[in-house]
């Protein structure tokens, strides 16, 4: 007994409890197509009467029309219909006996001629059905199955799966460039066409014809992703003997050839606007030879010349390979990275250089943009200004050792020319290295004209602990402060006026402010100069003397007139420097010199 409740069990466990249900097995036998696998079909066609809707095939991972036309389907719609076929019931079956009781036998169910018929391929079995009239109250549609005796009837909703035109499972995208190995762009006619090509290492465009040049990578590969996304609005004709020339097609105003090497991958010709619709535009995918309209916004970029795809950078490099940066123009002169982010002035004399103002010249560097070509093609430069050029900055990465010894490697060079005479604002002539064009640009007037300009804003550190002195000189006459120890100042017999115990603690901050003078920006060079920033006029002159063994043993700077700022104009004669050096002082530390280093009004 045991031993038989054991192998009962058993049977329940491993057969009965897989077994279908009643339900489940009801539910099987009203599915007409139990056995359909919809990945494994390989084709689907549709009439509806005599007239063909769709043949479609499967084509890789999508699928394909074959006729009325060839063109690419989208694979929602038919995945649709076959998840639907697979899952179709019937709802009542009509024996042959019912059928031969008709008078007009299959008319009787509108299917002599049948309403559409419907044809799919599975491996190698081939089911054909005829959807025929609805039922008297109109839920249901009559179904033949080709081959079978009965008719059944069928929810009217699988018809919602069927298209109503063949265009409706068109795939509407324009041109599908993904995946493909694009690297040619070829646009045409070549009355005022050009080439371009994409460089197989760094990925970058460049423009081959009509004159070599960079290409603007960016906007290309925003133009590709635009075509991409690209939906063709209205499927206008397939007929490959159409009119062309009522399209703006014979000629074409563009031809855009995509390529692999010399293998073309696809192509477009672009059209005139349709007359009722100047939003769209008429295109014609050769390989389809259809002509369809899209939006013009996403066409009209194509439309634009060679020049609407140059790079109007004039210098391209990428920072952190910059070692060296060459100037040349009012002074010659050169920054050598030193370390990570650290820069010094090394033609035409030494000097610390501050990274900021170096970082400050690359940046506006690489955001200049040439404005239009001014000659494309040009051997002679001489009447641009440019053999030599007026200014040239070249950029230097790390040293190569080349076969004439160790040199700084070449990364980037623009020269400027004259000024182009027939403009109302500044512009001058340029050239880019190694290119034979010249081109009319705007020249930033933050860009440096001698080294003074990058050097370290830090002019000068000490401490008040290594102040023996502060010298004020203001429209002739002269006071001296002597630091007698921490907050602790008196005047120097002879000097004017009187110091009230509060002007200690003021004092002694003015004080160590300009021990740690730093120029907010650099202005001007030379005593040519002073008279502009209002030295002469204001007069006022700051010497600070150290104690002994300190050095340098003396600092000077001079003040003149306010600056928009908020703080002044101050000159300082650093070491290496012939001239004196103009900069904005800053306001933070100009207040305390208007209010603690200065001559009061009533002693002048």
């Amino acid at each position: 007994m045991v031993a038989l409740a054991l192998g009962l069990f058993a049977f329940i466990f491993m057969v009965e409890r897989r077994s279908p249900s009643t339900a489940e097995r009801a539910e099987r036998a009203s599915r007409l197509f139990p056995d359909l696998v919809p990945a494994e079909v390989s084709s689907v066609e549709y009439k509806r009467g005599t007239n063909l809707i769709f043949r479609l095939e499967r084509a890789g991972s999508g699928w394909r029309y074959r006729a009325p036309f060839d063109y690419p389907a989208l694979a929602g719609g038919v995945e649709d219909l076959l998840k639907a076929l697979r899952e179709l019931h019937s709802r009542t079956r009509v024996a042959p006996a019912e059928i031969l009781a008709q008078t007009n036998r299959l008319a009787a169910f509108g299917l002599d001629p049948p309403a559409g018929v419907l044809v799919f391929r599975q491996a190698d079995r081939r089911a054909e059905l005829h959807l025929g009239a609805a039922t008297t109250l109109g839920q249901q549609v009559y179904l033949q199955i080709v081959g079978q005796g009965n008719l059944f009837t069928i929810d009217r909703g699988f018809l919602d799966n069927l298209p109503a035109t063949p265009n409706a499972w068109r795939d509407p995208a324009l041109c599908s460039l993904a995946g493909m190995a694009l690297d040619h762009i070829t646009v045409r006619p070549g009355t005022n066409g050009f080439e371009l090509v994409r460089d197989p290492t760094n990925r970058l465009w460049r423009l081959v014809k009509p004159l070599s040049t960079r290409a603007d990578t960016p906007k290309l590969g925003f133009l590709l992703h635009q075509l991409e996304q690209t939906r063709v609005a209205q499927f206008v004709t397939d007929d490959p003997n159409a009119d062309l020339e009522a399209y703006g097609l014979q000629p074409p105003e563009r031809e855009l050839v995509f390529s692999q090497g010399t293998n073309d991958l696809a192509a477009l010709q672009i059209g005139r606007s349709p007359a009722n619709a100047p939003a769209l535009i008429y295109v014609r995918r050769t390989e389809t030879t259809n002509i369809v309209t899209v939006a013009r916004q996403a066409i009209e970029p194509w439309l634009a010349d060679f020049r609407a795809f140059c790079d109007r950078r004039l210098m391209v490099f990428p920072p952190d390979s910059v070692d060296r940066i060459e100037v040349r123009g009012d002074q010659n002169f050169a920054v050598q990275r030193e370390g990570t982010n650290q820069w010094r002035i090394v033609e035409p004399y030494a000097a610390p250089a501050d990274p900021v103002l170096v970082l400050e010249l690359l940046e506006n560097l690489a955001e200049m943009q040439f404005i239009r070509y001014e000659r494309e093609v040009t051997t002679d430069f001489a009447p641009f200004g440019l053999t030599p050029p007026k200014r040239q900055f070249v950029l230097r990465g790390a040293p190569t050792n080349a076969p004439a010894g160790q040199t700084n490697q070449l990364l980037a060079q623009v020269d400027i020319g004259s000024p182009v005479p027939s403009e109302t604002e500044a512009a001058f002539y340029g050239r880019r290295s190694l290119e034979n064009s010249v081109v009319t640009l705007s020249v930033s007037d933050r860009l440096p004209r001698a080294a003074f300009e990058l050097r370290d804003r830090r002019i000068w550190n000490f401490s008040t602990n290594q102040i023996a002195s502060i010298t004020i000189e203001q429209l002739g006459e002269t006071r001296k402060l002597v630091r007698q120890g921490p907050v602790k100042w008196a005047l120097a017999p002879g000097s004017p006026g009187e110091l009230p115990s509060l002007k200690n603690f003021t004092i002694e901050e003015a004080a160590d402010r300009l021990g740690s003078l730093r120029a907010a920006r650099w202005v001007a060079r030379g005593e040519d100069q002073l008279a502009r920033f209002g030295f002469a006029t204001v007069d006022h002159r700051v010497t600070v003397d150290m104690q002994p063994g300190v050095k340098p043993a003396r600092y000077t700077i001079r003040f003149g007139r306010r600056a928009p700022g908020g703080g002044a104009y101050a000159a300082v004669q650093l070491d290496g420097q012939p001239e004196p050096i103009i900069f904005e002082c800053p306001a933070s530390l100009y207040e305390f010199v208007q209010s603690d280093l200065t001559i009061p009004p009533a002693i002048r």
